[in-house]
């Protein structure tokens, strides 16, 4: 009987925190998303901080994704995206690591490189989770069906280990890695280059890989860790592996087949264990001596264009028997490889580092693969739940992302033009691991091989990212995240790393959190008022990074604002300014460019603005509609001469008003 009433108000107080209750048929929340992968775990926390009641949703019993789930725990990170939610992850990764001592740019040949056990990353996401304390994670769920109603998703049934639920919510957010809740709502989507309903499923995606994360044994190798004989196909992917990896190859940068080491520190990933674990550098060759864990994914691409392939069909998206096995010969790949490593490579001491937690459930369910000799079982056992899938579904938005909206000017290090609908920023080169020939490219959308951008040395900057591409064409109460979202396949090349995969996330369930509170569908809200929530979580959205204006500044949200929009100038890339005296004219033209008005109460163009001047000149301006922007009046008064930063906040705010009441 104890039992039966601390079950009962257990339930009862996890329904009571998350906000959401229970009919006798179904689960209500504000928003739900399904996939807790990097896009959906940084939708659910950043609606949840707005308030909102989250059902998260994950098929797998990992929280992460890319970067957890399927091990590719080296940040895809080229430094000028450390904003935001991303931002906030990344600082409880490093402080983790700093605690104990330990490095974290170990991968990637670089100093300034992020990386970090999956394990590791789960954590800090679930303690995120855990402190935005309105998000109902369901583990193990696998959405069976979305119910459409009137042109809008209504709710989703969901199967988990106690049964079937029905989930309803009045925002659905598909962050799956692979699009998997898109097709379910009627939704139209990209496919490789197809649209739906009429899917080649024998056009191209980019290749998975069942990435392992691996470690050195320096006490010695546990007999069942070590592969005895050669895995099903080796000698197949052998050549393969001795062109990209070999015990005698070049350092970075050079020519393949690389070495050790090399391999070794390009996906790197720090060891509290290691005795060295303070001295390993990504950026010091010297060091990658030292460096004891690290993930296979390099030469074990899967198909990788080997045996003549083009790469991977689209069919492994639209049939589940197809990814099944697909994954399967995947995971055969890295297992072929990793033997590969404790015989022709020397690495006697080297397998699968069983400290990360794999092993509760895997997506393609090798236990009843007849084929994998039962000897293997000890190794796949602590292989991830699921592979790393670059390229998904994608939604058919209201706006669409080409490779012209991600070329960038290589002096300035980013877009030239900027995007007033900027509610997330990318950095990632067009990598889409080949596949560059005009019959894989999108059809419908003209792109050719030579539109897209030589980015050899990674370099090329910042893009922007429009609010119109997480929103479906028709279809209401839905919107897409993490690789789902309505751009080209070379687009996606930029925007499916982590780093963007966040933030996207991130804007995404600020997007669902004011359609929500504001009793609109998503495809009603305003860019502005996903920006201003945005801004106040000190996320970054313009291209520019000025010294005189931190996140931390007063004036962020307006300067942001007064760049997005464009209605104050900045007198050089990395200075706006905040601290200069403002003078009447630069007061006029900020309203010009606002209101496209001419006429304005008359001043001295050339006399310096104080805050009380100010104050009444935009009470005599609007008159009667003062009240409207009774919290600009109020915050700006006083003797003292308004500065261009003071000005950029009070502009800002008017600038959000006015749109508000539009």
């Amino acid at each position: 009987m104890y039992l039966l009433i601390t079950a009962v108000l257990f339930l009862f107080t996890a329904f009571s925190q998350s906000g959401a209750f229970a009919s006798s048929d179904a689960l209500y929340y504000d928003v739900a998303v399904i996939g807790a992968g990097t896009g959906g775990t940084a939708a659910a926390i950043q609606a949840a901080r707005m308030g909102m009641d989250v059902a998260l949703i994950e098929e797998s019993d990992w929280v992460g994704g890319q970067m957890t789930g399927a091990a590719v725990s080296t940040m895809d990170d080229v430094r000028r995206t450390r904003t935001g939610i991303y931002n906030e992850f990344i600082t409880r990764v490093r402080e983790h690591y700093e605690m104990r001592e330990t490095a974290v740019n170990t991968c990637y040949w670089g100093s300034d490189t992020i990386a970090f056990e999956p394990w590791v990353g789960q954590k800090a996401l679930t303690d995120m989770i855990n402190e935005a304390n309105r998000v109902m994670l369901f583990l193990k769920a696998r959405v069976l069906e979305a119910q459409v109603d009137n042109g809008g998703v209504t709710a989703a049934i969901i199967e988990d280990e106690e049964g079937k639920k029905t989930i309803r919510a009045k925002v659905f957010i598909d962050a799956t890695e692979a699009g998997d809740f898109i097709p379910l709502t009627g939704a139209r989507y990209r496919s490789g280059n197809g649209i739906s309903p009429h899917i080649d499923n024998d056009s191209v995606i980019q290749d998975i890989t069942y990435v392992a994360v691996v470690k050195k044994y320096p006490e010695g190798l546990p007999e069942e860790l070590r592969i005895m004989t050669p895995p099903p196909h080796y000698y197949e992917y052998l050549p393969h592996f001795r062109e990209i990896i070999a015990k005698d190859g070049s350092w970075w940068p050079g020519d393949y087949p690389f070495n050790v080491a090399v391999h070794n520190a390009y996906r790197g990933m720090p060891d509290v264990t290691n005795p060295n674990r303070s001295k390993i550098d990504g950026g010091v060759p010297s060091t990658w001596q030292f460096i004891s864990r690290t993930a296979l994914n390099w030469a074990n691409d899967y198909p990788g264009r080997k045996f003549g392939s083009a790469g991977m069909p689209a069919r492994f998206l639209e049939d589940k028997k197809f990814r099944r096995d697909a994954e399967r010969k995947a995971m055969e790949e890295t297992l072929a490889f990793l033997y590969y490593m404790q015989t022709e490579l020397g690495m006697e001491d080297w397998s699968v580092d069983t400290r990360q937690g794999y092993g509760g459930s895997f997506t393609n369910d090798w236990q009843s693969w007849k084929e994998m000799p039962e000897e293997f079982a000890p190794i796949l056992r602590h292989f991830p739940p699921f592979p790393y899938i670059r390229e998904s579904r994608r939604i058919i938005g209201v706006a669409t992302m080409t490779v012209k909206d991600v070329i960038r000017d290589a002096s300035l290090k980013r877009i030239l033009n900027m995007v007033p609908e900027s509610v997330a920023l990318g950095e990632y080169p067009t990598d889409i691991h080949g596949l560059r020939e005009p019959k894989y490219l999108d059809r419908d959308l003209g792109e050719r091989p030579e539109d897209i951008p030589d980015d050899k040395e990674w370099e090329g900057g910042l893009f922007q990212i429009p609010l119109g591409v997480f929103i479906p064409e028709k279809i209401d109460g839905l919107l897409a995240a993490e690789k789902n979202i309505s751009v080209s396949r070379v687009v996606n090349g930029s925007t499916r790393l982590q780093p963007v995969t966040m933030l996207t996330g991130q804007a995404v369930g600020a997007l669902a959190a004011v359609a929500v509170r504001e009793k609109i569908e998503p495809r009603d809200v305003r860019p502005i008022q996903v920006q201003w929530e945005l801004l106040g979580s000190k996320d970054k959205l313009s291209y520019y990074s000025f010294d005189d204006v931190p996140p931390d500044s007063l004036w962020w949200r307006g300067v942001e604002l007064a760049m997005l929009y464009g209605y104050m100038d900045n007198p050089g890339e990395t200075i706006f300014g905040v601290d200069h005296e403002m003078h009447w004219l630069e007061v006029r033209d900020a309203f010009r460019r606002i209101f496209g008005r001419t006429e304005f109460p008359r001043r001295e163009y050339e006399a310096l603005v104080t805050q009380n001047d100010f104050n009444a000149w935009l009470r005599e301006l609007w008159k009667d509609d003062a009240e409207k922007y009774k919290s600009v009046l109020e915050r700006f008064s006083g003797e003292g001469v308004m500065t261009k930063g003071q000005l950029a906040a009070a502009m800002g705010e008017i600038k959000y008003i006015y749109e508000m009441q539009k």
